[in-house]
């Protein structure tokens, strides 16, 4: 029984379902922040569309290698039925929403596979690796949820931008600091150049900064504020117990996951 629920486990965090659940959590935050409608098919979509992204991230690399397809015939599967799925919800949804979806997937398709021949993909060069991530999850997780409202509401979008992407940057470096082992150096990630008490330190103040920012912000969804200020707490504390020798599943599960707690919250308070 303990070995199946491991693989259950693995196959969960692999196939990225664990992130695509997340995304969808901040994306309902900033639907209900809004005051939008949970619509069925945008929410299909960001799922689908996070799941598609991540998986092209991991195993487009790998497609090529022998026996690859076979052994993850599975997940594979699952990643065409997210493509057919979404290319039947795009004549369902607005134009503008299709708009940053498409900039999204242009940010990951420049993580992943190099503009020019011989070149190296973004995900390569010095210092981008963070950002593009960051990038393509506000995308979905703030522009396209917005952008299905008849009219955009630009402050608001700017205002979830920024905490979003407060979180979403924090969130990243447990990730770097676990990978940091095996991270090529010339990736200069953040632990790479400022070391780990250093990335501590930046990502507690920008935790910091993100709290007052939404207790001044978001005055009016008290909801939010008090669920921001818990989360990021949570946040900061696996942000300063991560290190290089961390499990596995300590930042792909646990921090992952931080984000449905996160709009549980929101909700419920």
């Amino acid at each position: 029984m303990k070995k199946f629920l491991k693989i259950t486990l693995d196959f969960y965090i692999k196939s990225s379902i664990h992130v695509a659940f997340s995304v969808i959590a901040l994306a309902k935050i900033s639907l209900l922040i809004a005051g939008l409608n949970n619509s069925t098919k945008l929410l299909i979509f960001i799922f689908f569309s996070a799941l598609l992204a991540y998986n092209f991230i991991k195993f487009f690399p790998l497609l090529f290698i022998p026996n690859f397809i076979k052994k993850n015939h599975l997940i594979i599967s699952i990643t065409i039925i997210a493509v057919l799925i979404n290319l039947g919800i795009v004549f369902f949804i607005s134009h503008l929403v299709l708009v940053f979806a498409t900039i999204g997937g242009l940010l990951v398709l420049t993580y992943s596979i190099p503009l020019k021949s011989g070149s190296l993909n973004y995900r390569s060069k010095k210092g981008w690796k963070l950002y593009l991530v960051v990038l393509s999850w506000l995308c979905l997780t703030v522009a396209v949820p917005l952008a299905s409202a008849d009219d955009f509401n630009f402050f608001l979008f700017l205002k979830l931008i920024i905490l979003q992407g407060i979180y979403i940057f924090v969130a990243i470096l447990p990730f770097e600091i676990g990978d940091l082992n095996s991270d090529l150096f010339k990736l200069q990630t953040l632990p790479q150049r400022f070391g780990v008490f250093k990335v501590k330190q930046i990502g507690l103040t920008l935790l910091a900064l993100g709290i007052l920012f939404a207790s001044i912000n978001f005055y009016n969804f008290s909801s939010l504020a008090l669920s921001t200020l818990v989360t990021f707490l949570i946040l900061g504390i696996m942000l300063w117990r991560s290190n290089e020798n961390q499990s596995s599943y300590y930042a792909r599960f646990w921090v992952e996951g931080i984000p449905i707690l996160w709009y549980l919250m929101t909700y419920y308070f």
